[in-house]
């Protein structure tokens, strides 16, 4: 019968076998594990890692490009913090800022999955009139800079906490989305 029973030092491996794979368990539930957005190709920027996911138009303004920049220090919500880093400007010669110069943001919020965001004065007055490839690149990195933070689908922009008085091909009375933006807009990270 004694040659039946496993030996002490078998039940300590098996033991210690046993807690690492449920460690392993619970490692995966937290941030980056199996089931985070991150882990399904979805947003990152809630998982508070140090970086946020900025969106830059590129000098030419054909596209815009995901780029993950370290979090302002003193940012708040994850919102906050990315349109911080947006209006930062780029640290990459061959992108282009997102916001006119002197542009501020004002405010963020979001509910029900709309970030409402304020922009100073200076944004409606330095609007692009150059036709919809310079206002896509004014308006694209914003949404998607915003979409990029876990909960929010779509951005309602104002100036001074009302709806932008400029001229333009997009009801900014209503939220935008990425889908309200060329399918091919975003350029591959380098």
């Amino acid at each position: 019968m004694q040659g039946l029973l496993p030996s002490r030092a078998v039940v300590l491996a098996l033991l210690a076998l046993l807690g690492l794979v449920l460690a392993g368990t619970v490692a995966g539930c937290g941030d980056g594990g199996a089931g985070s957005p991150a882990a399904a190709g979805g947003s990152t920027t809630g998982a508070r890692d140090g970086q946020v996911a900025v969106y830059f138009p590129t000098g030419d303004g054909e596209h815009i490009v995901r780029t993950p920049v370290p979090e302002p220090a003193g940012a708040g919500d994850p919102l906050e913090a990315a349109l911080s880093a947006l209006a930062a400007g780029p640290d990459r010669p061959d992108l282009a800022p997102a916001l006119p110069a002197g542009t501020r943001v004002l405010s963020s919020s979001v509910s029900g999955g709309t970030a409402r965001i304020d922009l100073s004065s200076r944004f409606a007055e330095a609007y692009p009139s150059g036709g919809s490839a310079a206002e896509i690149a004014a308006l694209a990195p914003i949404v998607f800079t915003a979409t990029d933070v876990e909960g929010v689908r779509d951005v309602l922009l104002t100036v001074d906490g009302a709806v932008p008085d400029v001229p333009t091909q997009f009801d900014l009375g209503a939220p935008l989305a990425r889908d309200d933006f060329p399918p091919d807009l975003v350029a591959g990270t380098p």
